[in-house]
């Protein structure tokens, strides 16, 4: 990360409260979802570990969401090309765990990555969602 890369994007953040917290994630440069910094700003418990990889409730989960998890990497990756097959076989092994203990019926994983302008990602930090919204209702999930 550099000043012309900073941890976070201010630019899709969905709530006033969001805005504030990326706001001092900004100020202090750190990013908030490598694992010294997690606890700082993110107040969900997490749920489960494998692989280096961890699965928590999302802090600000999308309005028409039943279910809104994060799968967080324990090492700082931003670009599709740094994920490697062992963290794909811990993703999937937390989406998995997750579906199955909350009974998820359906929803979607979604991952972000590499610039935010594209992304729409307010954290560069790869992680991916778990979504599965309320029966009969949309989530918006913006890209770009």
């Amino acid at each position: 990360m550099s000043a012309s890369d900073p941890p976070v994007d201010l630019r899709y953040a969905k709530s006033e409260d969001y805005r504030a917290v990326l706001e001092d994630i900004l100020a202090r440069g750190e990013c908030p979802f490598c694992p010294n910094h997690l606890s700082t700003w993110h107040t969900k418990p997490i749920l489960r570990e494998e692989g280096g990889w961890l699965i928590t409730e999302s802090r600000w989960p999308y309005e028409q969401a039943a279910h809104h998890f994060l799968v967080i990497g324990g090492r700082h990756l931003e670009h599709l090309e740094d994920i490697a097959p062992s963290d794909l076989a811990a993703v999937h092994h937390l989406m998995a765990w997750a579906a199955q203990k909350f009974g998820i019926p359906g929803g979607a994983l979604l991952l972000r990555f590499g610039n935010p302008l594209f992304s729409g990602a307010t954290v560069r930090h790869l992680h991916f969602h778990l979504i599965s919204p309320r029966e009969g209702e949309v989530v918006q999930f913006p890209v770009g």
